[in-house]
């Protein structure tokens, strides 16, 4: 009875409080608009987009990770999200957007290679050639599968040369010239036991084969023999020392090389499985040659050779030769001219290609300054930064690829770079060079079937602990942003890492200011 009473006396006070207050007046058609005007002034697709960003920026699985984004319209010139992007970060291959700046800005998109071969000698009755033949290297990284130009080809082109003067026999050397560059083969700051991976090839003013050479290493017969190696185009520019052995066929192929620095000996270790019925069993290892120029010098003699011209002499370096080689007195035999820059900087930044993207920032320094030196390079690189109005003291920088530890750079300064980029001239020229998803290049497999597959153009930056990504995201409504996210001193899988970029891309590429 008395929880009865209790009830109905909270009811009567509810009546009452609620016929107390004032109450709101009928509401007009034209009020009613009035409010939803001003919901709508009140939401923000750009404070959306922060609080979105925000929160993938929680995971906890990179709580130990530095992180630093920066996201800039390139049409307003508005920030539209900043976290740490005024720290520095190493860049890894991020830093061939800056060699790319200064390449198009000091070398122009039009820019080509010309190698010379020169003749040092007399040609004889009976199709001799007494005398040496020097090949002038220039700076040229093209000679490669990766350029779609084998080093044949170009052979060819001075083979053709030879042919054409009845020449069938040098009783002289093939010299080959690489002084157009320094002789500082790596890059400030390169770790020592990249030395023999593919990735870090010396550099050099002359290149073939990404100045590297083929192994084919194939399983022994049984379990437990010794695995065979041959070396498919080092004509004795390498020596193996053979430590794989043969594992049975559920196993997984372990290859370790190993050299020790300047050495032209590669210790080749590890295990190969007995092949299955379907595979023969062979694994193909490309492994760095430690003199570029002496490489270039004995390939083209095995070129000669298979075109039965015969080469009496030795293959060797200017250096080797230590005597003056006066150009203006020799004729030339031969040139070949490469690609047009625009097209050297599509493969650079897609496959980003370490070996092309030095060689270009010591090709700067030599066009403007005669010195080709890493030094001189970084120097050209900060001149163009200054010169065009972003802050050079932003970036700390060693080499023109980014595998040095010692680079240095603010995602502030890379978002600014690729807004200067979007809007210069050489705008197409980046655009086309940078990878895409789902096409050849480093984002080959990412974003794939999402909005972003068609609306990123992106360079990836990658070294051990750090994961980067720095290009153009197109929105929702057409405005293309500078988008950079910078990942260092990562403590878990790389995968974690390029997840965060891949879900801020897709939130970009559906964002609408409407």
């Amino acid at each position: 009875m008395a929880q009865n009473v209790a009830r109905c006396i909270a009811g009567i006070v509810c009546i009452v409080q609620l016929w107390a207050q004032p109450q709101p007046a009928p509401q007009r058609k034209n009020d009613s608009l009035r409010h939803r005007e001003a919901t709508a002034v009140v939401r923000s697709p750009i404070r959306e987009l922060q609080a979105d960003l925000d929160a993938l920026l929680k995971n906890r699985e990179l709580a130990a990770a530095h992180i630093g984004i920066c996201i800039l319209s390139t049409e307003t010139g508005e920030y539209l999200f900043r976290f740490n992007d005024g720290k520095a970060f190493i860049p890894a291959s991020l830093l061939k957007l800056f060699t790319t700046a200064a390449a198009l800005e000091l070398l122009g998109p039009d820019f080509r290679f010309t190698t010379r071969v020169y003749l040092d000698g007399r040609i004889r009755q009976g199709g001799d050639f007494e005398g040496n033949i020097i090949i002038r290297g220039s700076g040229d990284p093209t000679w490669s599968e990766s350029f779609g130009t084998p080093p044949d080809s170009v052979f060819a082109v001075w083979i053709r040369a030879l042919d054409s003067l009845g020449i069938t026999t040098i009783k002289g050397n093939i010299i080959a010239d690489d002084s157009y560059f320094d002789a500082v083969r790596y890059g400030p700051g390169w770790m020592w036991d990249d030395f023999v991976m593919p990735y870090s090839p010396p550099v050099s003013a002359l290149a073939a084969n990404d100045n590297c050479v083929q192994l084919l290493i194939r399983p022994g017969a049984a379990v437990g023999d010794p695995a065979t190696v041959s070396v498919l185009n080092g004509n004795g520019m390498i020596k193996i020392v053979n430590d794989v052995r043969t594992t049975a066929i559920d196993h997984t192929p372990e290859l370790i090389p190993y050299r020790d620095f300047g050495s032209s000996t590669i210790e080749l270790h590890g295990t190969i499985p007995l092949p299955t019925n379907t595979s023969e069993g062979g694994l193909n290892l490309s492994v760095p040659v430690e003199n570029p120029a002496a490489y270039v010098a004995a390939l083209f003699r095995d070129a000669l050779d298979r075109h039965r011209i015969r080469v009496r002499g030795s293959v060797m370096t200017a250096t080797d030769w230590g005597e003056p080689i006066l150009y203006s007195r020799l004729p030339v035999l031969a040139e070949y001219t490469s690609i047009p820059l625009r097209q050297i900087l599509t493969v650079m930044n897609r496959t980003s290609h370490n070996l092309c993207a030095e060689m270009l920032l010591k090709t700067i320094a030599k066009e403007n300054s005669g010195s080709g030196s890493f030094a001189a390079g970084t120097e050209f690189v900060s001149s163009v930064l200054q010169r065009n109005g972003l802050p050079s003291e932003e970036l700390s920088m060693s080499d023109g690829s980014g595998l040095s530890r010692l680079n240095l750079c603010t995602p502030s300064l890379v978002a600014r770079l690729l807004w200067h980029l979007w809007r210069s001239r050489f705008r197409n020229d980046v655009l086309s060079s940078l990878p895409r998803p789902g096409e050849p290049g480093t984002l080959r497999t990412r974003m794939i079937g999402t909005l972003a597959e068609r609306s990123v153009t992106a360079k990836t930056g990658t070294l051990n602990n750090v994961s980067n990504l720095a290009g153009y995201v197109t929105t929702r409504d057409g405005e293309v942003l500078s988008v950079v996210i910078m990942t260092n001193h990562l403590l878990v899988p790389e995968s974690v890492a390029r997840n965060l970029q891949d879900l801020i891309c897709m939130r970009l590429a559906s964002l609408t200011r409407r």
